[in-house]
């Protein structure tokens, strides 16, 4: 059996930055035990099976994604790079200067809105509904799991977990000399996000490299087999619920959150939470992405 593969790299403008998913647009006949031995194939950090709806009436396709190790329930980057590459390969029409599909996913429906600016696809997806939830943080532990120090954490932000189709643990650092210096260990780290009950740990400073954005993030999630994520729209768009929560950013407004520079695949990130919307909040997270690899599977009847 032949199957269509792409690697599309998300949250970014040229072919080999911003943050590669493994894309598979023609998965009906595999299996959940194929979907796992590919995605561990190609190792990228998560990888989107594309399937037909289970309610076509509500629902364009559906989506699966999956770690290396495991399947997880959203995954933001692999989200958006579907839809662009879909739109790429003609496979998503587009008509007129912008065009809304709705997918299915482990967290419910979600609408996605997708169109083409200087010749590259963006989309644009809401997540689902924020949730947060009240835990006391042991901050002098996680800071030594990242290592660096307690006094590196920046009391003036929030520290916090908060969820828009995954849960994400949210640590504030000073500076970027912090984000350069931070060694985490990420056996450590694995065993705190288990016992957290968190997908990642998505460390954040209001300090960036490019004056035109506004956040700079690390975001490590061992736990699901990923040392460190290049870019992360799921936890971009729970951080983003989060500051708006305590008052750190503004409703409606764009926010650019820059991500993986340390590793060499910079990336950024568009979120904004819209509020007074049933349901409470809207969080929406968009970015371009490019489709840098594009080949065959072959997979034997065995």
């Amino acid at each position: 059996m032949t199957l269509p593969i792409w690697l599309v790299d998300a949250f970014t403008d040229c072919a080999l930055q911003g943050n590669p998913a493994g894309v598979v647009p023609d998965a009906n006949s595999l299996s959940p035990t194929q979907m796992q031995r590919i995605a561990a194939e190609i190792h990228a950090s998560e990888t989107a099976f594309v399937l037909a709806p289970e309610s076509p009436a509500e629902a364009d396709f559906r989506l699966r994604f999956f770690t290396p190790e495991s399947e997880v329930d959203l995954c933001g980057h692999a989200t958006i790079g579907t839809i662009c590459g879909l739109v790429d390969a003609g496979r998503l029409p587009l008509r007129g200067e912008q065009s809304v599909c709705r997918i299915e996913t482990a967290v419910g429906i979600l609408s996605v809105t997708y169109g083409k600016r200087h010749g590259l696809t963006w989309a644009e997806m809401r997540q689902a509904e924020p949730q947060f939830r009240q835990v006391d943080l042991e901050l002098q532990t996680i800071a030594k799991f990242l290592g660096i120090d307690r006094q590196d954490v920046d009391d003036s932000l929030i520290s916090g977990i908060s969820y828009t189709g995954l849960w994400d643990l949210f640590i504030p650092v000073t500076s970027l000399a912090v984000m350069a210096k931070m060694n985490p260990d990420l056996t450590a780290l694995a065993k705190l996000n288990r016992a957290l009950g968190v997908a990642s740990t998505h460390v954040y400073t209001r300090a960036t490299v490019s004056t035109e954005n506004d956040f700079h993030a690390r975001d490590f999630s061992p736990a699901l087999g990923i040392p460190e994520d290049p870019a992360t729209g799921t936890a971009t768009g729970a951080l983003a619920a989060l500051l708006l929560r305590h008052g750190m950013v503004e409703a409606g407004r764009n926010y650019r959150f820059e991500q993986g520079y340390e590793i060499g695949r910079p990336s950024v990130i568009y979120a904004r939470v819209e509020e007074n919307v049933p349901g409470g909040l809207a969080v929406y997270v968009k970015g371009t992405a490019v489709r840098s690899l594009i080949g065959e599977l072959q997979l034997s009847q065995g």
